[in-house]
């Protein structure tokens, strides 16, 4: 296979996980207890055998500098690498010029040093397993020069509002994108994953730079769709877009199904995280615990119910969590009671003791706070 090199987009502006994103960029945010929402994407490249890859941060890239620094995503360290990238322009501070075609300019040196023949741009809050591999196979061979994922969606009215929708003909290929209004239910659901060969991408960067500073990769790919020949690929298997509160509780929930979950994690793909050495979690005595994901190092006293517990977190006698995700180093008092909640890190919920959300409109507890 010719040198494939990964590109690991931020997120677009249609992206607001209320609360959350007011501390990381969504794609570092803990899933399923155990993971980082960036995990998944980052897997699928390198179990695809693709260890070139960049990794852009549009803001607040703490959190995420501090995982992927300790995570190790089996890369061959001779041949590979994982690097991140931060803008270094004006529009680093600016939300309105923080488009990625920006941040593709601005490195636009960096990805001609790695000498690949073709790239595969994926996006960083999109949950789905999908080998890249296979997909620039199928490029190669359509003579696209422009491949495009997409999903085959359901429940569009409410979900991934803001992304792309496509129009596919009869012979495969993409001939309009349309902006995801929640007009209709159904649809052909861009995943924001392309490839196509490096050369065309250094062209659609220059042009889409020269057309509008406001203008993304999918932009561009869409004002050029009818002149070059833009294939659709299609993913088959669980998908979620993770761009609202509500879509990331259900994300969570949904995925402790486990004919859910063997579709996404396999011992054939196994998906890398950092790993924690904390200790067993504790069940004391009269402590319940159904249909639900627990991390390690929680103490757990109350009753649990379809839900996902973080790392290190406390629930005391008498708790009743139900529906809900708990991130890590939370604090749960006795005799609470939360349904459909998204607690976030380090709160300690102990003077209100009833909070019901509902699976529309979850109820968020910002990190850090104490109610």
């Amino acid at each position: 296979m010719s040198k494939i090199l990964g590109l690991l987009n931020f997120e677009p502006s249609y992206v607001n996980v209320e609360g959350l994103e007011d501390y990381r960029p969504i794609s570092a945010t803990s899933v399923l207890g155990r993971y980082r929402v960036i995990d998944f994407m980052l897997s699928n490249f390198t179990n695809s055998g693709i260890d070139n890859i960049k990794v852009y941060l549009k803001n607040r890239p703490r959190s995420i500098v501090e995982h992927i620094s300790g995570t190790s995503y089996n890369i061959n360290s001779k041949s590979g690498n994982i690097q991140m990238l931060m803008g270094e322009g004006d529009f680093s501070n600016n939300a309105f010029y923080n488009v990625d075609v920006q941040a593709f300019k601005t490195y636009m040196e960096f990805i001609k040093t790695e000498s690949a023949s073709y790239v595969v741009i994926a996006p960083s809050h999109f949950i789905f397993k999908q080998d890249f591999s296979e997909m620039v196979n199928y490029h190669v061979k359509s003579r696209n020069d422009i491949t495009v994922l997409y999903q085959a969606g359901t429940n569009l009215n409410d979900h991934a509002l803001g992304g792309d929708l496509l129009t596919i003909d009869e012979n495969g290929r993409v001939i309009a994108f349309d902006k995801n209004r929640g007009k209709y239910k159904k649809g052909n659901l861009s995943l924001e994953t392309y490839v196509m060969d490096a050369i065309t991408f250094k062209n659609l960067v220059d042009e889409a730079s020269e057309t509008s500073s406001l203008y993304s990769l999918s932009d561009i790919i869409a004002d050029v769709v009818r002149a070059m020949r833009v294939g659709a690929y299609q993913h088959k298997g669980y998908c979620s877009c993770v761009s609202t509160l509500k879509e990331y509780h259900e994300t969570n929930i949904e995925l402790r199904q486990e004919k859910l979950l063997s579709k996404l994690i396999e011992d054939s793909w196994p998906i890398y995280t950092k790993t924690s050495d904390s200790s067993p979690t504790l069940y004391r005595e009269g402590a319940v615990v159904k249909g639900s994901i627990v991390a390690n190092g929680c103490q757990v006293e109350g009753t649990v119910v379809d839900s996902v517990i973080g790392r290190n977190v406390v629930i005391k006698e008498g708790a009743v969590i139900k529906n809900s995700v708990i991130l890590p180093d939370t604090f749960i008092d006795k005799n609470v009671k939360l349904e459909n909640a998204v607690v976030d890190r380090l709160a300690i919920v102990t003077h209100i003791k009833e909070l019901k959300g509902t699976a529309e409109k979850p109820i968020y507890i910002k990190r850090g706070d104490r109610i």
